[in-house]
């Protein structure tokens, strides 16, 4: 009788299995890519390779991990979930790696909307600290990719400019995503006219004079100067007068526009000629100082546009923008990530 039972136990209780971290890599990149075809290019292997891999995968973790469908994949809610694990352990291993080769000291991960103020910062910041030998991964990109990156281990920390009438909605974000956001600076929502744009601050009498058709208020200063009607009149600009202009912005879901429908006298992209899209700050530079394109940032982590003009505060109710950091919830202190939210915060305050 003890014997059976033995046996029984023998039966039920599976051999652990090693995670195979090529296997890791094939599901991640076929999760991203949501075809198995596309996945093989990118791996430089073929397909069959990549069916077999992850296959092998979803017998050994014992579930599903794609649907498969007539045209590509797409993840399961379990495969989701497994996703984001991989990722955290594909790129810990990649950290591991980098260690063992380069003996580095410390390593961060760092996600952000594109800021030339942080890019100043930053390179302060590296300068400072040379001698440590600390090395950084640093990533552009929108605010939900920022949200994805560092709730999947890819990032370890993310900064994000958010305005004030989508805070809720980025909260929601934030707790089912399981992450924080801390605020380490507010400021006004600012438009940044292009130097050949209506309503730029400071315009030679000559220029003036090529553009007759311009319809603003002016007067000549003593020295020479031409102030425009966003100088002296213009306080503010609203939703109206900005659906006559075309903008250039970072990212489509630039201050996470969340669906949200517009609202009278709440800032909206809706309706907004939004012409180009750069993560680029050169590109973001250029165009302001030679086009009529605009911009819309806050008012003081905006150095190139500084650089072209002091800007026009948006006439809102709620026209202030957040900038912060967003964590992981309940992750522990990180000295390196300690370290450079201390500096930023002396840069801030």
């Amino acid at each position: 009788m003890i014997k059976a039972e033995e046996n029984w136990l023998e039966e039920k209780v599976k051999e652990p299995y090693m995670l195979d971290l090529k296997q890791l890599i094939y599901f991640i990149t076929c999760a991203e890519t949501g075809s198995i075809s596309e996945a093989a290019k990118l791996l430089y292997t073929t397909q069959p390779s990549v069916s077999k891999a992850i296959k092998a995968l979803e017998n050994d973790m014992g579930m599903v991990l794609f649907d498969r469908m007539p045209r590509g994949i797409a993840l399961t809610a379990k495969g989701r979930e497994a996703y984001r694990y991989a990722c955290r352990i594909v790129n810990d291993s990649r950290i591991l790696e980098e260690m063992g080769h380069k003996n580095m000291a410390k390593y961060l991960r760092i996600s952000l909307n594109p800021s030339s103020w942080f890019t100043n910062q930053f390179v302060e910041f590296y300068k400072k600290n040379y001698e440590k030998d600390y090395h950084f991964e640093i990533y552009t990109a929108g605010v939900r990719t920022v949200m994805e990156r560092v709730r999947d281990y890819l990032s370890d920390v993310g900064f994000v400019y958010i305005m004030e009438q989508q805070k809720k909605e980025f909260q929601y974000e934030l707790v089912k995503n399981r992450l924080v956001f801390n605020v380490m600076q507010e400021s006004t929502a600012t438009f940044y006219p292009g130097k050949e744009n209506i309503l730029y601050k400071e315009m030679p009498p000559s220029e003036k004079a090529k553009r007759p058709d311009m319809k603003i208020a002016s007067e000549v200063e003593n020295n020479g100067t031409v102030n425009t009607l966003a100088q002296k009149d213009q306080q503010t600009v609203n939703m109206e007068q900005m659906k006559n202009f075309r903008f250039i912005q970072n990212f489509r879901d630039e201050f996470l526009e969340l669906g949200e429908k517009e609202k009278r006298g709440v800032f909206s992209w809706e309706n907004l000629d939004v012409s180009v899209i750069t993560n680029s700050d050169y590109i973001m530079e250029k165009m302001l100082k030679e086009t009529d394109l605009c911009n819309i940032s806050g008012s003081y982590l905006s150095d190139d546009k500084k650089a072209v003009n002091e800007g026009i505060p948006l006439e809102f109710k709620k026209n202030r923008i957040f900038f912060g950091y967003i964590r992981r919830k309940n992750d522990e202190p990180d000295e390196l990530v300690e370290e450079l939210l201390e500096f930023l915060n002396s840069k801030l305050n």
